[in-house]
């Protein structure tokens, strides 16, 4: 049976572990031929054996988003191998905790360079095979983060709202060219980096689901089955947009700095 995202090649950055891993995980069981763009070559490779063992059509590709010579060469070779580039999910991104007055020149070049130039110059060159196509869609992994000030956090929420505005300014700019550009912004996730915060007693599982109003954290397949709507058709018509699926996190941030409990009591 044909699937709604069957056959076309979906590039998804930073795949090896993780939401995006999940995501293309999720596009892999849809049909897609998914290319996981990966920094780290033994981690993309394993990552792709671990698609092509369920059954998926999967190609690992090395990318160091924050170099345009890198991510004109994935394209490059997506071409070669598929001839056209459908979707692109701009997952990749790190995340470290530092006081603003404290945080290091070269972290905060960092965390800008991946998350924001690294968006950008990816989905420059992706846009180059698009754009003739007149077709595509590009999703960017933004986060709640990106809506607020979370402290020590002043580097990654900085780099996640200028992905996200970035996603509006490419949506109008290439509309003309039937390219869709959207933003899905997670709330808390249980990944890898969710564990080592919860190892190093900097967050517990349990007061992220109490402060989320649907009382838990998000699986990884949330935050998949939203980047899959809004790379198919089912959503033609939307770009431009910042989908949170959060919980309910951002909507009652208001109510906590009010005082209100974080969730209705039991009745």
């Amino acid at each position: 049976m044909t699937t709604p995202l069957a056959p076309r090649v979906v590039v998804v950055t930073g795949a090896g572990r993780g939401i995006g891993f999940g995501i293309a995980e999720a596009f892999g069981r849809e049909g897609a031929r998914v290319i996981i763009a990966e920094i780290d070559e033994q981690r993309g490779t394993a990552a792709a054996q671990r698609l092509r063992a369920q059954g998926h059509e999967a190609l690992a590709v090395p990318l160091d988003v924050t170099q345009s010579a890198s991510c004109l060469t994935l394209v490059d070779t997506v071409m070669t191998a598929y001839g056209q580039i459908d979707v692109l999910v701009n997952n990749a991104g790190l995340f470290t905790l530092h006081k603003s007055e404290e945080m290091p020149e070269a972290e905060w070049r960092r965390q800008i360079d991946v998350m924001l130039t690294g968006v950008f110059l990816t989905t420059q060159a992706v846009a180059k095979v698009m754009i003739p196509r007149r077709k595509g869609s590009i999703v960017n992994i933004a986060s709640i983060g990106g809506m607020g000030g979370w402290p020590m956090r002043s580097a990654y929420n900085a780099a996640k709202a200028g992905v996200i505005v970035l996603a509006e300014v490419l949506a109008t700019e290439w509309a003309q060219y039937n390219i869709r550009v959207n933003c899905v912004s997670p709330g808390v996730v249980r990944t890898e980096m969710t564990n080592a915060m919860v190892r190093e007693g900097l967050a517990t599982v349990e007061a992220y689901a109490r402060r989320t109003p649907v009382g838990r954290v998000a699986e990884v397949q949330d935050i998949a089955r939203a980047v899959l709507f809004l790379a198919s058709d089912r959503a033609s018509y939307v770009t431009g947009v910042n989908l949170r699926v959060d919980g309910g996190w951002v909507a009652s941030a208001n109510l906590q700095a009010m005082g209100f409990p974080e969730r209705a009591p039991d009745t």
